[in-house]
């Protein structure tokens, strides 16, 4: 199964770090809200890690809500998914430029 997304950076723009913040602990683990705000620009990072959950769920069989899925780097700054509670493998590929955030992907 492959799943893709496509998100305005923009629409994140307007996202401060805060620790309690409805939206921000709905949909990101604690460790994407660090990721993404030790960043120059955030809301290009929130909105490719949006567009990645996007793509996951629409790739995957079994029900998951963004906050499962926790999208980091390794060491090499190449993306990977930790799923909670999950046992799918999924593999994604995410790409930013000025406006816009895109994301794919694919089930193992």
């Amino acid at each position: 199964m492959i799943g893709v997304d496509i998100e305005g950076i923009d629409r994140f723009k307007q996202f401060n770090y805060q620790p309690n913040h409805p939206f921000l602990n709905l949909v990101y683990t604690k460790k994407e809200q660090k990721y993404c705000f030790s960043k120059p620009n955030p809301a290009q990072h929130l909105a490719v890690r949006f567009a990645a959950k996007e793509a996951i769920i629409k790739a995957s069989e079994t029900p998951v809500h963004h906050n499962q899925i926790n999208i980091l780097n390794d060491k090499q700054g190449k993306p990977f998914v930790e799923l909670s509670e999950q046992h799918e493998k999924v593999m994604v590929s995410l790409s930013h430029s000025q406006g816009y955030a895109i994301a794919f992907a694919m089930k193992k």
